[in-house]
């Protein structure tokens, strides 16, 4: 398995690693490795092998093309060099990028079925960056690749119906081609919140990577507009590339007593507990091309844990979930949201109805119906 990622705060890979482990298999997994990190650890099962990489992290489109061109020849060395030792039956490539897929080359020569996971559409997540957005000449570039990436791989996975229906089919791969192993949490690990209490506020919690489509500015925005400061707090976890402006957002508009932002990134088995004084998830989004197909995980590990959620709506939200199910406001006005934290604040009673509503939904969306999904797939590709 192969991922540009830190193993061990990337939910999705460590479900699928640790999926293949039940299902019998013995797995390597190359990742990126933080500094202090140990290159070679063993994780569950899981031979989590670290390169000498660590992320990317900046708002610079070659620095990232370069990052990610490093990592891919890291591994076409590591994945080759380890197969004539090894002898895998089946690669599991996660984009981004898409074209990491081709680091496999010598592997599927000789053999070996290749998975290409698509978690994030490239074409349509970059498309938001450059200029000439779905028309441009990057789009179309990317577009060309992911297709090219696609018809390389034995099997296409995605995340969920959503993408695959909406956006990958749209791009030209065929229905057969792509299979839904849905990215939903593993619900022995967010369990339900044993104790839910609304006698001291509301306590709202946000989790997972800091960049600026996830909305959290708009959020900064609504809080400093609440009429109920005192009864009103956010709990943010996470790093990445938005994290020096959302501390600046959050010392400039005075939300040091509203707003505890704890700039780092946890282990994935880490956040269930942190986030355990919480009593309301939190999803926001800036609606693109790319976000509207986004259905983020935190949401369905906020309703595992039987939390209420106040979130946006998104094509993918939408497909999943009804209007009862979560509290919505409008993604591009934060006075909607501030009025939603202040009706709620005045009246938290009526989180009650939406932690009723979430320990019932709860059963919809457990990751062991996709693990055995994805280990029949895997015993099938290894025939």
């Amino acid at each position: 398995m192969i991922a540009y990622t830190y193993y061990e705060s990337d939910p999705r890979v460590i479900r699928a690693a640790e999926a293949a482990v039940a299902g019998g298999f013995d797995v390597d997994f190359l990742a990126l490795r933080r500094p202090n990190s140990p290159p070679i650890e063993l994780v569950r099962g899981v031979h989590v092998l670290r390169l000498n990489q660590a992320r990317y992290r900046g708002g610079g489109h070659l620095r990232y093309l370069a990052s990610y061109v490093e990592f891919f020849v890291r591994c076409f060395i590591k994945s080759s060099w380890l197969f004539f030792k090894r002898r895998y039956r089946v690669a599991h490539v996660n984009n981004m990028p898409d074209f990491l897929v081709f680091a496999t080359v010598i592997l599927r020569v000789l053999g070996c079925k290749v998975i290409l996971d698509i978690h994030d559409p490239m074409p349509n997540t970059f498309a938001s960056k450059f200029k000439g957005g779905e028309s441009g000449f990057f789009f179309r570039l990317l577009l060309w690749q992911e297709l090219l990436s696609a018809h390389y791989a034995s099997q296409v996975i995605t995340v969920h119906h959503p993408v695959k229906e909406g956006v990958l089919l749209k791009h030209g791969l065929r229905d057969e081609q792509v299979a839904v192993v849905a990215n939903f949490p593993d619900e022995n690990l967010f369990q339900l919140q044993k104790t839910f209490s609304i006698d001291s506020g509301l306590r709202l919690a946000f989790h997972g990577t800091i960049l600026e489509r996830a909305g959290l500015g708009s959020v900064m925005l609504a809080l400093s507009k609440l009429r109920h400061k005192d009864k009103v707090f956010l709990k943010i976890i996470g790093e990445g590339d938005f994290s020096r402006e959302l501390s600046r957002l959050i010392t400039t508009l005075k939300l040091e007593k509203v707003v505890q932002f704890d700039n780092r990134s946890y282990p994935a088995n880490r956040i269930p507990q942190l986030i355990d004084d919480c009593n309301v998830g939190l999803v926001p989004l800036e609606i693109s091309s790319i976000t509207d197909y986004a259905l983020p995980l935190k949401l369905i590990e906020f309703i595992s844990m039987g939390l209420p959620v106040v979130a946006v709506r998104n094509k993918a939200i939408s497909y999943y979930l009804k209007e009862e199910d979560c509290l919505f406001y409008q993604w591009d006005d934060p006075e909607s949201l501030q009025m939603l934290l202040d009706r709620l604040a005045e009246q938290p009673e009526l989180l009650l109805k939406y932690r009723e509503r979430s320990m019932q939904l709860r059963h919809s969306f457990r990751w062991s119906n996709e693990k055995e999904h994805y280990i029949s797939m895997l015993r099938r590709l290894a025939n």
